[in-house]
């Protein structure tokens, strides 16, 4: 059989899978609250289209404590991915406001305890603050895009700094991690998956302690992050 032709029945199969279980996964997260049912729905996913996951850690964070992940942002594949790979560590993510909206999707999500963001209204975006520092403290890991959105063509954009405030305001330490190949194989704008290239790699960074820090330092915790985020992205792109 072809590769185009594999292709095809691929995103015919993923297309069939997100329609048919959407309802269903959500309605089970409604229902009961537990993260698992996102988790599974993600792993699913990656494996009918066929995705091999690269990883570069010299050493995983301790699983005992919470951390705010940060991470570079190229597709909407990025979310089953780290969904997947950091099944571990209790994580949810920031999303947009009208994401929630959408039945069953939006619906699950929000029983299962994302946080919704409205980057256009400046006191909708405080309250979104306030809610992640309380998800935090209530032993949630939180993955941030500080991009605030997807990268077109997978090079990193500037990063916000207000996704730094929560774990100096939580007092939870840093875990920057890098990814490359989701653009590849899901660009923005894209429904349709181009798997002629089916490795995505990801590579995680050492912890970062805010232990003594101030929001005066968000300056320099996004530098650590970023130059870390820079550096690997160029590093797994030669590979």
């Amino acid at each position: 059989m072809g590769a185009k032709v594999v292709e095809v029945l691929r995103n015919l199969l993923v297309w069939l899978y997100v329609v048919v279980t959407v309802p269903l996964f959500g309605t089970l997260a409604i229902l009961t609250k537990r993260h698992f049912w996102a988790r599974l729905w993600c792993e699913w996913l990656l494996k009918i289209l066929g995705i091999r996951m690269e990883v570069y850690v010299d050493s995983w964070p301790p699983k005992d404590r919470n951390y705010v992940f940060i991470s570079n942002h190229q597709s909407q594949l990025d979310i089953p991915v780290l969904e997947v790979l950091l099944k571990d560590y209790n994580v949810r993510f920031l999303a947009k406001k009208s994401l929630f909206s959408i039945p069953f999707f939006g619906w699950g999500i929000r029983a299962l305890g994302y946080v919704p963001v409205d980057r256009e209204d400046p006191k909708e975006g405080l309250k979104s603050l306030l809610a992640c520092v309380e998800r935090v403290k209530e032993g949630v890991s939180l993955i941030v895009f500080p991009e605030g959105t997807r990268s077109a063509t997978g090079e990193l954009l500037p990063f916000k700094v207000g996704g730094f405030l929560i774990p100096l305001k939580a007092g939870v330490p840093i875990c920057p991690l890098a990814i490359w190949g989701t653009v590849e194989i899901l660009p923005k704008g894209r429904l349709w998956f181009n798997l002629k290239r089916r490795v995505i790699k990801v590579a995680l960074g050492s912890v970062i302690e805010v232990e003594g820090l101030t929001l005066k330092d968000k300056t320099k915790l996004v530098d650590m992050a970023r130059d870390f985020i820079e550096k690997a992205l160029i590093k797994m792109k030669s590979n």
